[in-house]
Parts: structure tokens; sequence; C-alpha cells
């Protein structure tokens, strides 16, 4: 049986009108209040830089009597982002009622590694540029490098913009044999052993199988990558 029906039901013994029950309002503010709260708890350590900002709101909500109770959840995804919606669950006497979001937007600006200048796709971490920038970390979706050390044998996935920041999600390793990249090949008969030059075909790490184009060859050999730039031809 609801609270609102039980409410209608009470009756005395004389038989008045059963008594309408006192709702209670659940004030906007207080609801962003506690939505704030949880928010800052989230970002934790970022919180002390963030400025943050309501976009999005609930009105006011009305609820049955009893023990008022908000409960506001750790919003889900990553922290921080550029918008940030927080649910709040209205309880009564232990039992969800309603439910809101408030929405804020969170800027937090921090120095950070970036690009220097633009760069093309391929370009070797090593011939890279770098230099601070004051970004706003809540705009940035990927992981920030805070080491170019940490881009030791990575190359650029895509072209890169000055000024912008510098992501792990921005690089790939690069293959110790690359597609159309010169090779040294070896090629061994039984205690024969030769040396010439090709082009990979396909790209792989050491211990990988690729097939290679040897200079004067018609047409390609599969052969093992043994090391950084070098192939073997096992006959």
């Amino acid at each position: 049986m609801s609270m609102v029906l039980a409410a209608m039901l009470l009756t005395t013994a004389a038989g008045r009108k059963p008594a309408s029950p006192t709702f209670q309002t659940v004030m906007s503010s207080r609801i962003v209040a506690a939505a704030r709260a949880q928010l800052g708890s989230s970002l934790g350590s970022d919180n002390a830089e963030a400025q943050v900002s309501v976009v999005g709101k609930p009105e006011d909500v009305v609820v049955l009597p009893g023990k008022l109770a908000l409960d506001a959840r750790r919003p889900m995804g990553r922290l921080p982002r550029a918008r940030v919606g927080v649910p709040v669950y209205i309880r009564v006497d232990g039992e969800t009622v309603r439910r809101a979001t408030v929405w804020f937007a969170v800027s937090i600006h921090r120095d950070v590694l970036g690009y220097s200048t633009d760069a093309p796709k391929g370009s070797a971490s090593g011939t890279l540029k770098f230099a601070t920038e004051n970004i706003d970390i809540a705009a940035v979706q990927g992981d920030l490098v805070t080491d170019p050390t940490q881009l030791t044998g990575m190359r650029l996935r895509h072209e890169v913009l000055a000024g912008s920041p510098v992501l792990r999600e921005d690089f790939e390793r690069i293959p110790d044999v690359d597609r159309q990249e010169r090779v040294d090949v070896l090629v061994s008969f039984g205690s024969i052993h030769m040396r010439a030059k090709g082009t990979a075909l396909g790209r792989g790490d050491t211990g990988d199988t690729v097939s290679v184009l040897v200079d004067g060859a018609e047409a390609p050999v599969r052969a093992r990558v043994t090391d950084k730039g070098v192939v073997e031809v096992d006959q």
C-alpha cells in the first residue's frame, strides 16, 4: 500500500474525512549543492583547480512527508571532462521517490606538454619539438604524455598541430620492419650464407614473418624478422 493511499484511508472512529498528507518541497538549490559536493569529491585533487558552473539544473521537487535524504552518485565515465552530469536520488524514509540530474561545465587549466610546431603523420618522436602549453585538460579526450621519454621508439599515427597537447593516442610503436622499408635480407643455403637488399611488403616485429621483394627477384619471398631492418629467408 503506497504512502498516499495509506494517508487517505486514515479515518477516525467518528467517520471524519481522511486527513490530507502534508507534502514537502526539496528546493533545487539543495539538489544542486548535493551534486556539487559529490562532483568535488569525484574530482579529487583536481577539484582545487577546477572552475565549475551549473549548466543544467532540475526544478524544485515535491515529495511525500517523511525522513528526507539526498543521495548524489559519482558521475560515470572519465574525469575530469568538460560536461559532467551528477545523478541525485531523492529518498523518503529510505525509499527512492525521485531522481534528478545536475549538469556542470568543468574547466581545469594546467601547464602540459604540447607540440611547438606542426608535424606530419609518421614523424618519429625523436624528431618532434615540444613546448609547455597552458591547456584546459577537462576538454582533452585522451591520456596526456608527461615526459617525451615515454615516446621512445614511437611515431605519429596522424598529423598534429602546434599548440595542441601531446597525447598517448597520437602515437604508435615503430615496427622492427615496416611496409615499403628497405631491409637487409639474409639468405642461407646450408653452410652458405648471403646478404642482399630488399623491400618489405608488410610490417612486423622480431619473430614475425613478412613478404619481402629481394632486389632483382620477380616474386616476393616469405622471410622472418630477426632484428630491426633485418629479415632472414631460410631455404
